[in-house]
């Protein structure tokens, strides 16, 4: 337990040093945006935001973070900071178990209501440059439409996201609600309304997705400790760490030896990206050793310590930055 807490403090460290220190030129970037108490419907099930991220509107459109959004619609998403790309694609089995669980927390705490939205407000966004490829393919981003980051989160306009993966999206303004289906979705209600019918809650084992784990299977009876459980996730982090370090590294010393401003510039926006993709990762991490010790039966108390430590440390690193610029 003492080295996952570690992990969680040491994580950040190296990209705390290339992204931080520049918030002085991220000042002129910035705008004020007016959060939205929204629902959000994705292929018949509701979703809420994971605590401490919200949606917002922007000259007109919603937006709301990156990795929520994309798990919503079924699809892998990864930051390559080297080139400011976003790429969305199918998940691996690997990735598909990590996306499941989040969406069960997202629904299980739209059902319980914990993560409501608060209050409306207004809050500053910083303008951040992304290129987006969805399956191998890029496309643009629309005129007008940007991309913002928040506290260490990526946000992105919810339709472009939605119609760029096939899904179609709607938005309620009476109940301020976003619901997105995709063709699969459209196609297998379709199929449901054509008349054999009761076999989507029929109780055959074998025609089941899968995402529920009934027991005939046998696949699930074995208990993990919770040991076991914080291994999983101490490995998990130890990869995250590897990675922003590698990263904030690479970064770092392009930014060294860098003397033209605009190439400074853009290398401070690749570090408040990459900073914005570690934290989402740590967001999944934490998220998926939650719903593993919830699933086990152990206390969860343990989560919110591991987060307290990792914005104690945030704080610390951020106000060591602020001194230096």
């Amino acid at each position: 337990m003492k080295r996952l807490k570690i992990m969680l403090t040491m994580a950040m460290v190296a990209l705390m040093a290339v992204a931080l220190p520049f918030s002085a030129f991220a000042a002129a970037s910035t705008t004020t945006v007016s959060t939205l108490q929204v629902k959000m419907k994705f292929d018949g099930q509701e979703l809420a935001l994971p605590a401490g991220q919200t949606a917002f509107t922007y000259e007109q459109r919603v937006y709301i973070p990156i990795r929520f959004v994309s798990y919503a619609l079924q699809k892998s998403v990864v930051w390559d900071a080297k080139t400011s790309t976003v790429r969305v694609s199918e998940p691996t089995s690997s990735e598909a178990v990590v996306l499941k669980e989040y969406l069960m927390n997202a629904a299980a705490a739209a059902k319980s209501g914990s993560s409501s939205t608060a209050s409306a407000a207004t809050v500053k966004v910083t303008f951040t440059n992304a290129k987006f490829v969805f399956d191998g393919k890029e496309k643009q981003l629309p005129a007008g439409q940007k991309v913002f980051a928040k506290d260490g989160t990526i946000y992105v306009p919810v339709r472009f996201m939605s119609e760029s993966v096939g899904t179609a999206i709607n938005w309620d303004a009476k109940t301020k609600t976003v619901s997105g289906e995709s063709k699969a979705y459209r196609e297998a209600q379709q199929g449901s309304s054509g008349g054999s019918g009761s076999g989507s809650n029929g109780g055959n084992a074998g025609s089941g997705t899968g995402s529920t784990g009934g027991g005939a299977s046998g696949g699930n009876t074995g208990k993990q400790t919770q040991e076991e459980i914080e291994a999983q996730a101490y490995a998990s982090l130890s990869k995250l760490k590897a990675s922003c370090q590698a990263t904030a590294m690479n970064l770092g010393l392009q930014y060294l030896s860098e003397s033209d401003p605009d190439k400074k510039a853009a290398l401070i926006a690749q570090g408040q990206a990459a900073l914005a993709s570690c934290t989402a990762q740590f967001e999944s991490i934490i998220s998926n050793t939650e719903a593993k010790l919830k699933a086990n039966g152990y206390s969860t108390d343990v989560i919110q310590t591991y987060r307290d430590e990792f914005e104690a440390e945030l704080k610390r690193y951020r106000e060591m930055a602020e001194s230096l610029t």
